[in-house]
């Protein structure tokens, strides 16, 4: 006669197995975050950070973002040294850093004090990095996507065009400068646009768009310039106007 395993020793046994895996992973979690205590410290709670670059105190992607580090950790700590996980970051002046991080997400800043030749962690603090908006064209403060629909009048009572990137990014409004564009339509079946040498619109350029029915469709190339430099990745506007 063959005897049965009774069902409590097996739901038991289960109980153990899953009671023994629970205890090592708590085991290696508590490990985990000993471990990064002793290489990290504790998060900073007392540390005000303020980020100058923008007026949301935002970080971002790419490019230069200040820092400034609450004072008094320097009358407590002496020497400030900060590492970071996403870009590089650079001492400025007491107080002040400047870090560009390399991407969008996070970042840590780990402080460490410097005394006598002694490195000891007073923390670290984590941010949100956020990526640079596209670069959106303004036509008489109207600003458009990169395929949009306007009204003709906004078209004709604009004097200029403009390139917008963020209000929140002090100093972007500067990065931009429209040195030309082309305004282009169909036409008999054949493309063809008209060159405005800056950023204005040309009598010219404003007598064709006047002239165009509803419900047509142009396009507006732009040239920028950054810095001296070309920026060649903004889009092509494709615009039906009413």
């Amino acid at each position: 006669m063959i005897r049965s395993e009774y069902p409590g020793n097996t739901i038991r046994m289960e109980f153990n197995y899953f009671l023994r895996l629970f205890i090592v992973f708590l085991i290696v979690l508590l490990t985990n975050r000993i471990n990064a205590q002793y290489r990290y410290g504790n998060e900073l709670q007392n540390v005000d950070f303020t980020i100058l670059s923008s007026w949301g105190g935002h970080l971002y992607s790419g490019i230069d973002n200040y820092l400034k580090i609450s004072s008094g950790i320097y009358s407590d700590s002496g020497t400030i040294h900060i590492e970071c996980t996403n870009g590089e970051i650079f001492a400025d002046s007491a107080g002040l850093y400047l870090l560009i991080p390399q991407r969008p997400g996070k970042v840590r800043l780990t402080l460490y004090a410097v005394s006598d030749g002694d490195t000891n962690v007073l923390g670290y603090k984590h941010f949100f990095v956020k990526r640079i908006p596209d670069p959106q064209l303004i036509i008489n403060n109207t600003l458009v996507n990169v395929t949009d629909t306007i009204m003709k009048r906004t078209l004709l009572e604009c004097d200029s065009l403009a390139v917008f990137i963020s209000n929140d990014i002090i100093g972007s409004e500067n990065w931009f400068h429209i040195s030309e564009f082309l305004i282009g339509y169909n036409y008999g079946g054949f493309h063809v646009s008209h060159q405005n040498p800056s950023n204005k619109l040309l009598p010219k350029t404003k007598q064709i768009l006047e002239y165009m029915g509803p419900d047509r469709e142009i396009s507006i190339k732009l040239t920028v310039e950054s810095e001296g430099k070309v920026y060649s990745q903004l889009p092509i506007y494709r615009i039906v106007i009413y």
